[in-house]
């Protein structure tokens, strides 16, 4: 005769035996969800990887930024359990910062990833003008790193994230820049590690660029002068309207291949701006009060220090010498800077002159770092 508790031993043997594998198999059954890269250029194209989904189930994927649902999309899991390949997310017109992907079946949330966005005001840039770069997708309160090199570093600086893992960083370009293309690298996790995004933007810094922003430098002195209700008005301006022939002068010879004829130009004018100093600081307290004169020799002597690094580039092919570092602005970035190196130069706004020239503002998606290992937070 069997006894009546044999059943419930043999039963209890056998699910204790079986527990570790019913463990193991729920835990390989967990879905999974990741995108295919942690940070992404504003436009890309962002895919998703999922693992572990019931085959042939229906699914929800959603695209989250700041709590808003900004994509989603019902799909079938396919036989595998997985996400169909032609299931992605077109990243273009959506602001940068740190997004959530979420994926839901009938009764809820069932996986989820992070990723950030980065954006750039624009891939094309004149001197004096500056590069604006927002992200986000790190670390909240983490040390972002951005380093702006052609094959030697020429900036090299850092930002604090906010709460978010979101950030901002505006790097100044100098006025001798040199001509050509930079690329931008983004690290979140240390330079050991490598960059976690890596795009070009290209610096137009042509000789008949600096001479059109010392052209557009003159103007906007002249306007400045032509307002002082002072007898030695005139004066000034008629030194200044003078100087500013030459610039042109020099531009139209360098458009001519006549490069020695600019450099002629280069120096008059020159010449004439320092005359116009003397005569500036010889009138301070007099006819001029001295803070009024003050402010008219640092215009004057920021064109001149610009004169002289534009004569300086007239023997190289494109104009304009390597800057060694650079500064953040840190007046214009939310959040806490570490600042690697000292300025060499300011950021300005050179006019409406800017949309007369050359530029293309091209993306260059082609360049952009994408390849690396991931560490999913």
């Amino acid at each position: 005769m069997v006894p009546k508790y044999m059943p419930v031993l043999v039963v209890t043997l056998l699910l204790t035996q079986q527990l570790p594998i019913l463990l193991i198999a729920a835990q390989e059954s967990q879905p999974t969800l990741t995108t295919d890269r942690d940070f992404y250029l504003a436009g890309d194209i962002v895919r998703f990887n999922a693992s572990g989904l019931q085959p042939n189930s229906n699914y929800t994927l959603q695209v989250l930024y700041h709590d808003s649902v900004v994509y989603s999309i019902e799909f079938n899991s396919t036989s595998d359990g997985s996400i169909p390949l032609e299931i992605y997310w077109n990243s273009t017109s959506n602001p940068s910062g740190t997004y959530v992907v979420q994926l839901l079946d009938a009764e809820g949330g069932v996986a989820g990833d992070i990723f950030g966005l980065v954006q750039v005001n624009k891939y094309e840039f004149l001197p004096e003008e500056s590069i604006v770069i927002m992200g986000g997708g790190v670390e909240p309160n983490s040390i972002v790193v951005i380093i702006v090199s052609d094959g030697s570093i020429i900036f090299n600086g850092s930002v604090t994230a906010d709460e978010n893992g979101e950030f901002q960083v505006i790097v100044p370009i100098p006025f001798n820049t040199t001509y050509g293309s930079y690329q931008i690298m983004i690290y979140s996790r240390g330079i050991e590690f490598g960059p976690d995004l890596v795009f070009n933007i290209f610096i137009n810094s042509t000789l008949s660029n600096l001479i059109d922003i010392m052209g557009v430098d003159l103007a906007t002195l002249i306007e400045v002068v032509s307002e002082i209700n002072v007898t030695i008005q005139q004066s000034i301006l008629a030194k200044l309207q003078n100087a500013l022939k030459k610039i042109e002068q020099a531009e139209h010879h360098l458009l001519l291949n006549r490069s020695h004829v600019a450099w002629n130009m280069l120096n008059a004018a020159e010449n004439i701006l320092n005359a116009c100093i003397n005569e500036v600081n010889a009138q301070s307290g007099k006819h001029l009060d001295n803070e009024t004169a003050a402010s008219i020799n640092i215009s004057l002597q920021e064109v001149m220090n610009k004169l002289e690094d534009t004569k300086l580039s007239l023997d190289k092919p494109h104009g304009g010498q390597k800057q060694s570092n650079g500064t953040l602005d840190n007046d214009k970035v939310g959040g806490n800077y570490t600042n690697n190196s000292e300025a060499n130069g300011k950021s300005k706004d050179v006019g409406n002159k800017q949309g007369e020239r050359d530029k293309h503002n091209q993306n260059d998606e082609n360049d952009r770092g994408k390849g690396r290992s991931r560490n999913k937070r």
